[in-house]
Parts: structure tokens; C-alpha cells; sequence
């Protein structure tokens, strides 16, 4: 999200105010891309356009704010915040995040001889959730198979949950689940790379249309692996597998803190975009964040 200013030093740099938070991996990282507004002409007037940047390590801090989190604790989302903060003006372009221009191939594509990154930024970033998401799932789902083959049942010990026809289908409609939305990861990432190729290529223009169906399929993958998780292998496990140190109780919490992330919440307009897409009327101009 746009945060802070970004002003023109006229020597050929932008000085850097703000604090943009949910910066994800900053902990670990060596520089921070982030998004800010132009500053004003002058005082009372309106910001200017969206700019995005680049900033390296040394011109900005991170903040000790990524704590008391439901889940998701080693993402490393801390603040990162800028005071005056300098960089090369050819470090930064006005243009916004979710709508990098990509037809025909981009300087990245053409730099590295690699269609991806010639692709759309949105339907990326849900195939990154997605895939987390997937993987969290199969992680549950590992879990609650080993719970249920050591939990011996109250009136018989000598036998165990894993005998019990419930519990057989509960893993089985958890898998199945789970593998389906695995396929559509898998195959909508091929979609991904074949739609950034036929762009470079010049057979067909990466549009927005793409984007919004690939992102929409992301996030369907990624919210089945949500439910998945939630209504069948945490649910059934056992509360004693709900407490603070359990395998389950962590899946659930990183699981849940994926649903209240800025990527699903984009569910209802990204499945807009694509009616409005299919039925031929105009929907870029329904906003993905609010």
C-alpha cells in the first residue's frame, strides 16, 4: 500500500518519509520495494501520483513490531520505516504495483532471457499465497494422520482413531481436497508462464483479463487449502491439539492469518472482474483494495 511522501531533492535523488508496514522477509532482506506517493507541488495541494522504489538496507530501519501475531510469526512482516532517506531519483518510476506495464516484454525479461518476468504482478503474488497455503495443508493433513494413529480410543486402547471409518474419511476428503487444489496451483502456474511467454513472444499481450482469471484461480486453490484445514483436519483432530505448542494449532493459526491477509480479501472483486470479464463489460475499473 502507498504510505508516506516522496520528494524530489533536485539533485538528482528522492528523499523518503514514511513507515510501510507488513513488510514481509525485511528482517532477511538487502533491499525494500515499496510504494509511496509524490509530494505535493505545494502545500494544501493534493499528493501527486503513486510512485514505486527501491530502497537499500542502509537508508532505511526495521522496526521490532512483528509480535504478538495469531500466525504466520516467521514471515517476518515488520515495519519498515525511512526518515529522510535518499535514494538515486532512476531508483524509483511513477507507476503502481498492481499495474506494472508488461506488453511486449520488460527491461527484466530482456535482461535475464526470462519470460516471467514479463508477467502481471496480482496473479503472481496469489500464486505465492497459494502455494504457501497448499503446502500448510499437506503439513496439516501429515499431522493429523499421525494423531490419529497414536490416539487409542477411550473404551478400547488396544485399537486407535485410525481404525475408525470417520476418521478414515475425514483424511481422505482432506487429501482429495487438498491434491485438487494442488492441480490447479500446478496448471495455473503452467497458464502463468505460457501466458508471460506468448507476451514476450509477441503472439498475445499479457492483459489485465488474464491476470484477474489466473489470480482468481490462485486464490480459489488457496482458499480451498483454508477450508480444508479449518472444517475438517483442525476441527476433528481434538482439542487437545487446539493447545499452544501443538503441530495443528500452528497450521491453523498461519492458515487463518492467510484468510485475513490483503490477497483474499480481494476474492468478491477478482470473481467481478472475471463475470464482468466474460459478459464483455469494462472491470478495471473495480477495485481490488479498498
Amino acid at each position: 500500500m502507498p504510505v508516506g511522501v516522496a520528494r524530489p531533492d533536485g539533485d538528482g535523488h528522492v528523499v523518503l518519509d514514511g513507515t510501510w508496514p507488513y513488510a514481509s522477509g525485511s528482517p532477511y532482506s538487502t533491499h525494500y520495494v515499496g510504494q509511496t506517493l509524490r509530494a505535493p507541488e505545494k502545500p494544501g495541494d493534493p499528493p501527486g501520483p503513486l510512485v514505486l522504489f527501491v530502497a537499500p538496507r542502509p537508508v532505511w530501519t526495521l522496526l521490532d513490531d512483528w509480535h504478538g501475531v495469531l500466525g504466520l510469526r516467521g514471515s517476518g512482516s515488520n515495519s519498515v520505516h525511512m526518515e529522510q532517506a535518499r535514494i538515486p531519483e532512476y531508483f524509483t518510476r511513477e507507476a503502481s504495483l498492481l499495474d506494472l506495464p508488461v506488453e511486449g516484454g520488460t527491461p527484466g525479461s530482456k535482461l535475464h532471457g526470462n519470460a516471467l518476468y514479463a508477467g502481471r504482478a496480482p496473479s503472481f503474488y496469489h500464486g505465492e499465497l497459494a502455494a504457501i497455503m497448499v503446502g500448510t495443508a499437506y503439513a496439516a493433513a501429515d499431522e493429523y494422520a499421525r494423531i490419529v494413529a497414536e490416539r487409542p480410543l477411550t473404551l478400547e486402547p488396544d485399537r486407535t482413531r485410525a481404525e475408525l471409518h470417520d476418521y478414515q474419511r475425514h483424511l481422505g476428503e482432506a487429501l482429495g481436497a487438498i491434491h485438487t487444489a494442488e492441480a490447479a496451483l500446478q496448471r495455473n502456474a503452467e497458464d502463468y508462464l505460457e501466458t508471460c511467454r506468448r507476451n514476450v513472444s509477441g503472439e498475445a499481450s499479457f492483459t489485465i483479463a488474464d491476470d484477474n482469471r489466473l489470480a482468481l484461480v490462485f486464490l480459489t486453490a488457496g482458499r480451498m487449502a483454508w477450508e480444508v484445514t479449518q472444517s475438517i483436519l483442525f476441527r476433528t483432530a481434538g482439542s487437545r491439539h487446539a493447545r499452544d505448542g501443538a503441530r495443528m494449532q500452528r497450521y491453523f493459526r498461519d492458515a487463518a492469518t492467510y484468510w485475513t491477509h490483503i490477497g483474499p480479501s480481494m476474492a468478491e472483486p477478482l470473481a467481478r472482474r472475471v463475470g464482468c470479464d466474460r459478459l464483455g463489460l469494462p472491470s478495471h475499473d473495480i477495485p481490488l483494495i479498498p
